[in-house]
């Protein structure tokens, strides 16, 4: 047949083809005084299987050489050298707000990520959830878990789920309270309806209390034990130490007296009350009194704030007491008796 000659229409019908495509993912990085570490977190993160959209540190005034090292090892980072240090909080809003991605990883500079850990998160993505956790392990013992995800005492108190714990019991896959955010990741659009961090908290519990208000707005969290993290535990602040105390201490009444919802707050006052005494008994003997004394006093001097933003969270929160009380645990003193009472 010659097809010059006939009006012949020929279609070629292909069948469609469905693309998944994965949310871009920007990392958030906050350095502090870090030059002994921040090489080996960035190099874990720059050898992702499946690179992220962008990778940005923070750094938060920093007075070792981290601003050399990333100028001239990292050209491809998008470096923020703060003028003043934001603590971990405000690091990573001023972070979040310079990034594109559609999802917020947010590390510490002592963290080490497994080749795999953004393939594997992003598989872990589904529309039910909002916040996703890693396993979480210790650099000195890989073996041994430091956080399979976060839990919540009804005190206002967070513990690391799994900490100190064999590995091997956290592989399965399932919803937790919150995510610990020396390397978690977030829905941008959930970081945007949260307002970030709350800054004030400068470190320690910032994230407790972010997850805590997600939940009180029925966000959901999904521990995710393919998405590994090892991590060199306080390695900017020492365990104990004056500013580990004081944060700890004064961040956790934040946590308690904002997010509560009103009879919580009554029902487990004495609870906290008792907590806070066993506390003062236990930094004492740790030499550690005046700094845990400097925390209430300092919470006390910022009450007024901290009832402001009380009123804005239980206004605003989505889950009605009855159906928040669930997702925290009534014995505390179970999981804080590793450390006492330390955060």
């Amino acid at each position: 047949m010659d097809l010059a000659t006939h009006n012949t229409e020929f279609r070629f019908i292909l069948p469609p083809i469905i693309c998944r495509v994965s949310p871009s993912v920007s990392f958030v990085i906050v350095n502090f005084n870090g030059e002994r570490i921040i090489g080996p977190c960035l190099d874990s993160v720059l050898a992702q299987s499946r690179p992220a959209h962008e990778v940005i540190v923070v750094d938060n005034a920093s007075s070792d050489c981290s601003l050399d090292i990333l100028r001239s090892r990292y050209p491809s980072v998008k470096l923020i050298a703060s003028a003043t240090n934001r603590g971990y909080a405000g690091g990573c809003n001023l972070g979040i707000e310079a990034a594109a991605g559609e999802l917020i990883a947010v590390l510490n500079n002592d963290i080490v990520l497994d080749a795999d850990w953004l393939r594997a998160m992003q598989g872990a993505v589904a529309d039910s959830y909002s916040m996703w956790a890693s396993l979480v392990v210790f650099a000195h013992d890989p073996r041994i878990v430091d956080s399979a995800g976060d839990g919540m005492a009804v005190i206002g108190a967070g513990y690391k789920r799994g900490h100190g714990q064999p590995a091997s019991r956290y592989d399965r896959q399932e919803e937790v309270f919150g995510a610990c955010a020396a390397a978690a990741l977030y829905r941008r659009s959930v970081l945007e309806e949260l307002g970030g961090f709350d800054s004030d908290f400068f470190l320690i519990y910032e994230d407790g209390d972010l997850s805590t208000r997600a939940r009180l707005r029925g966000h959901r969290c999904l521990f995710v034990p393919a998405a590994k993290a090892i991590h060199h535990v306080n390695a900017s602040i020492r365990t104990f130490s004056s500013n580990y105390v004081f944060y700890g201490h004064r961040n956790s009444e934040y946590l308690f007296w904002k997010n509560m919802p009103g009879w919580m707050l009554v029902r487990f006052l004495p609870e906290r009350l008792l907590f806070d005494a066993m506390s003062l008994v236990f930094f004492t003997l740790k030499g550690r009194g005046a700094a845990f004394l400097r925390a209430k006093v300092s919470f006390l001097r910022n009450i007024e704030s901290v009832l402001r933003k009380r009123r804005q969270i239980q206004s605003g929160r989505l889950l009605s007491p009855a159906e928040f009380r669930p997702l925290l645990d009534r014995n505390w003193l179970k999981f804080r008796r590793k450390a006492v009472v330390a955060p």
